[in-house]
């Protein structure tokens, strides 16, 4: 990596001209990110609900997607406008339209309300592309004095779509301005300030592009945009503000340009290089649950964050040589001279910390754990056949919502357990059906339950009948033989029990209806018997299950690799362990806030932001620890300091730099607080708050106050080496410090 630096250093008209030419090229597929992006994404690929659909497709001819068209007249009775809307919702894509003809409770008590069902065997991607055109068609069909909204899971994916690219507009239009005002204030030069927002605007469009790449060759969900935007303008304007800061601290010291590049990129720029590599650590941990929602962040967070190193360590530097002292241009203020500012003792700076580290430390850690008790209820649970996430004036929104409140959304989103047998075996399979439906019918939250032993045909004739195909029975109940009991293929057969729960598919009454479900399925599924179970609300609990199956592999990943980092990086053991109880501090105080804020009753958050927020903030927190622990660490082995000197010398030096990352980053994540999609909400609000509980709180006084409780051993063994060897007699030279303090741990040489 010297290298390439040294050729950036060496090379800055070259690297500049390659790296315009890559923007170039990446600008027109970046702009065709948004149609290649997917919904969905939260369901389990390898849940047993995913079988059970497919088990009921292939058995039993279900569509794979369909859509809702919800008829509404204030004025009238909307069964009226039901011809119009089926001609005008017929096209070679729709395989089945179904309405109060079939379904005669699909209609209002009021007669105002109707919805007709169409059904698809085409993928979710192209029903979704046809929502806008089936809702305008039917629009046009039935008047001005019908409203028309499109609904079902197609139709809120498409909305998905729509508003995260929104969002992110909406955020970015926000977050530029905000960091715009931010860096002018930390470097009060417009030199310094239109570069970073510049590198961090060709960042973004470099990694969009590299997303629609992505895409093409795998599904990837929207939330890809909102990780790109989020991570990627932290950490591009965070790491450049690191070097272009140091880099004027060097002009400052009467460096000329090349020397003072030299030292900034073998300093700073190696502690980007381990910032971001921290950062991709815990992005990659993501990878694990191997869900698209959560390989689509992983792969958003990882790629802007190789992006933001690759441009911080190479045209960065390149844009500096060239700039030179013009990076102070526009100065708002006149620079003071370097000897003329007041120099405070780092003993001075004591005051809180020297005299009760241990109570101060017992206070703070007491306080965390208040702030973090109310996350114990909250309750994860990714939405499912549910518009909340969606903003209030969605046509996907509205069209649900009145579904739920004119007819009733229960019946519309049914549990369904799915048995499935060999063909010889009809008889076990039969057995097990009866048990499953008298258990049904006894279970807490189930309504109506139908399977082939509620069709009224005589237990003792049934085994014929279902043998028989239903023949001899009159056309409804045959009729619905056919729904219930059917080969499956492969010499197999497959039934089904059909429980409408009594409440809404997202509710807590229909997850505990599934979890009594499956625990009695236990006792059926052995043998020769499957039992397995479908529906939407099964496939939320198995996405839910997966989170929290895979939260110990995340969290022990992103835990030992950043510990292995960190222990190459510090040669100490107790300071990655002190990093990661931070970062378990932080993230838990955040998780908390969330639980306090939450409207929910049940204070329920999706099942993605807490593993998301683990993640992102474990990465990003790692830039305040590697940049104030260098310092300190710096300090104490090679500028002859005490270790109360070093620990409060090196918070003095540094606390400034982190203050205006930590603005830097709360400013990008408060514009994501201003989203329609409800996850993005969340995600903007926690990531915000554990930035401020990090730069204010932690390193401010609990890291501090925990150093100095500790004393020396937390050095390690660099401090025996550097003892050995007498390093404290004096403070380092510049050149000694270059030698002896490795690269990647230095931000500033003592002077």
């Amino acid at each position: 990596m010297n290298r390439v630096i040294h050729f950036a250093l060496a090379r800055p008209r070259t690297v500049i001209a390659s790296w315009l030419l890559v923007l170039l090229v990446a600008a027109p597929f970046a702009l065709q990110l948004e149609g290649a992006l997917k919904a969905g994404g939260f369901s389990s690929p390898r849940g047993a609900s995913v079988q059970a659909q497919a088990t009921l497709e292939k058995a039993f001819h279900e569509a794979p997607n369909s859509v809702l068209v919800v008829l509404h007249d204030k004025q009238g009775k909307v069964t009226g406008q039901l011809p119009a809307a089926r001609k005008a919702a017929e096209r070679p894509e729709v395989s089945q339209v179904t309405d109060v003809r079939t379904h005669p409770d699909w209609v209002s008590k009021d007669g105002k309300t109707t919805f007709l069902q169409l059904s698809f065997h085409s993928d979710n991607t192209t029903v979704q592309n046809l929502v806008p055109t089936v809702r305008d068609d039917i629009t046009a069909k039935v008047g001005h004095g019908t409203e028309v909204d499109v609904t079902g899971a197609p139709a809120l994916d498409y909305a998905l779509n729509v508003h995260s690219q929104q969002d992110v507009t909406r955020a970015e239009a926000i977050a530029f301005p905000v960091l715009f005002v931010v860096l002018l204030l930390v470097f009060r030069s417009v030199a310094a300030m239109v570069v970073p927002l510049a590198l961090s605007g060709v960042t973004l469009a470099i990694t969009q592009a590299i997303g629609y790449g992505l895409a093409k060759a795998a599904d990837v969900n929207n939330l890809f945009v909102n990780i790109v935007s989020m991570v990627g303008l932290a950490v591009a304007v965070d790491y450049s503000l690191f070097i272009i800061k140091r880099f004027r601290e060097e002009l400052d010291e009467d460096r000329p340009v090349p020397e003072a590049l030299k030292r900034t990129m073998s300093t700073v720029g190696h502690s980007v290089l381990f910032s971001g590599l921290a950062v991709a650590v815990a992005m990659s941990a993501l990878f694990i649950p191997r869900a698209m929602s959560f390989t689509s962040i992983a792969l958003g967070g990882l790629t802007v964050t190789v992006i933001a190193v690759a441009m911080a360590t190479t045209l960065l530097p390149a844009v500096l040589v060239l700039l030179g002292h013009r990076i102070n241009w526009g100065s708002l203020r006149r620079r003071k001279d370097k000897d003329s500012a007041p120099k405070k003792a780092p003993a001075a700076q004591a005051g809180r910390f020297v005299k009760r580290p241990a109570l101060l430390l017992v206070v703070l850690v007491a306080a965390f754990a208040a702030i973090a008790y109310p996350a114990t209820r909250l309750t994860w649970q990714v939405p499912v056949a549910s518009a909340t996430i969606l903003p209030s004036d969605d046509s996907a929104r509205i069209g649900i919502e009145r579904i739920k409140k004119d007819i009733g959304l229960h019946a519309m989103f049914p549990v369904q357990v799915v048995l499935t047998a060999p063909d010889h075996d009809a008889q076990a399979l039969l057995k097990a059906t009866e048990r499953i439906t008298a258990d049904a019918k006894r279970a807490p939250g189930a309504g109506e339950v139908q399977s082939v032993t509620t069709l009224g045909v005589p237990p003792q004739a049934l085994p014929q009948t279902l043998a028989n195909g239903g023949t001899g029975l009159p056309a409804q109940p045959r009729a619905g033989l056919a729904q219930l009991w059917a080969p499956s293929g492969h010499g197999q057969l497959a039934t089904r029990v059909v429980v409408t729960p009594d409440s809404d598919p997202d509710s807590a009454s229909a997850h505990h209806l599934v979890n009594h479900l499956r625990d009695k399925a236990r006792f059926v599924d052995h043998g020769t018997v499957t039992v397995r179970i479908a529906g939407s609300t099964a496939t939320g609990s198995d996405f839910d299950q997966l989170v929290l199956d895979s939260v110990p592999l995340v969290v022990g990943t992103v835990a030992l690799l950043s510990l292995l980092i960190l222990l190459l990086a510090f040669r100490s053991l107790l300071l990655p362990l002190l990093a990661l109880a931070f970062n378990a501090m932080v993230v838990a105080a955040s998780l908390g806030v969330l639980a306090l804020i939450s409207p929910d009753s049940e204070h329920s958050i999706n099942s993605v932001t807490p593993l998301m927020l683990f993640s992102v903030m474990f990465g990003l927190s790692m830039d305040y620890m590697v940049i104030m622990i260098s310092r300190m660490r710096e300090m104490r082995i090679n500028g002859g300091l005490s270790h109360q000197e070093s620990v409060l010398g090196g918070l003095a030096r540094t606390a400034g730099l982190v203050n205006g990352a930590a603005v830097i980053m709360v400013a990008v994540f408060a514009s994501f607080t201003t989203a329609q999609i409800s996850i993005v909400r969340e995600l903007g609000i926690s990531l915000g708050v554990a930035v401020i509980v990090d730069a204010v709180v932690i390193r401010r006084l609990v890291m501090p106050a925990t150093l100095l409780l500790i004393g020396d051993r937390v050095w390690g063994r660099a401090l025996g080496r550097a003892t050995d060897s007498a390093d404290f007699a004096a403070p380092a030279t510049s050149s000694e410090t270059e030698e002896e303090v490795p690269h990647v741990l230095s931000d500033t040489p003592v002077r």
